[in-house]
């Protein structure tokens, strides 16, 4: 079970941790016999310990991390300071992964406001909400460019997944194994290229999008390159939108043509031109069928 991060849980494990270092403990046995101050819960701030990554345990025998020791090392028993503060946000936020991490690269007003009321008071106490000190910016956009890299790190992931169930459809619809063109290079236009059955031979631009959402959130983003080869003169019946509805079990394709995809296309206006759009997965709600 996760635990929330809090003013009064943080205070209990800095002490629950500057007891375990000062004691020499190693082993799981020996924390239980520790003495904690009145007010201090061994098991929720030793789970709450080792959940953001300041302890390791193996079996009977627990260790601090690297980040665990710089932790116990700037608390001095009495105060959490304002790098302490950062150092123990930053490790809560990278481990459990709280809902509103995603919001962090809009902005932190943008992640604030979906916090609990304990987690905006950690915020609020450790000086990082209102503040535009240079320290303090350079700590959130630190943090953005961690949870950007992560986020594309997930999206890329899902991808893979889609263009891999679009290889192993291909192979059994045309019994020719297709040429992944995604893995070589992202300038093609396309992702997959395929034939059109097993007795013609004829070339088929893929372009695969896919999402675990549920339908009536889910969306595919169409760049202004792939249109433009989706277009192109020599492609004309040639290029189709495979897009996939992930589940945990079963997987649903809906195959679109670029002349079904156009009418959700938009268009240039006067000195303005589209990069990309995106496009709801409901719009082809009655297309989806059941597949691998």
């Amino acid at each position: 079970m996760k635990n929330y991060i809090s003013v009064n849980v943080v205070s209990q494990s800095l002490i629950m941790a500057k007891c375990i270092r000062d004691n020499s403990c190693c082993h799981m046995s020996e924390i239980k016999q520790l003495a904690l101050p009145y007010g201090v819960d061994l098991s929720i701030s030793l789970a709450f310990a080792i959940q953001c990554g300041w302890i390791s345990e193996a079996g009977d025998t627990i260790s601090f991390t690297g980040d665990g020791k710089e932790i116990v090392e700037m608390f001095d028993g009495m105060a959490i300071g304002t790098e302490l503060w950062k150092k123990i946000l930053r490790l809560y936020i990278l481990t459990c992964q709280p809902a509103w991490a995603k919001r962090i690269p809009y902005g932190r007003m943008e992640a604030y406001i979906f916090m609990n009321e304990e987690e905006q008071r950690c915020f609020m106490v450790s000086g990082l909400t209102g503040s535009q000190e240079e320290d303090v910016l350079a700590w959130w956009d630190a943090l953005a460019e961690t949870q950007r890299l992560k986020q594309n790190a997930i999206l890329d992931d899902i991808g893979r997944r889609g263009e891999r169930l679009t290889m192993r459809f291909e192979e059994m619809r045309t019994g020719v194994k297709p040429d992944w063109r995604s893995i070589e290079t992202d300038r093609s236009g396309y992702d997959i290229l395929s034939q059109h059955s097993l007795e013609d031979s004829s070339r088929l631009l893929i372009e695969v999008k896919s999402s675990p959402r549920p339908l009536e959130t889910a969306y595919a983003v169409i760049s202004r390159h792939e249109w433009e080869v989706a277009n192109l003169p020599n492609n004309q019946g040639r290029y189709l939108f495979y897009i996939w509805k992930l589940g945990t079990r079963i997987n649903k394709l809906a195959i679109i043509t670029v002349e079904e995809m156009s009418r959700h296309i938009p268009l240039d206006h006067e000195c303005g031109a589209w990069e990309s759009v995106r496009i709801p997965f409901a719009a082809f709600s009655n297309r989806f069928l059941q597949c691998l």
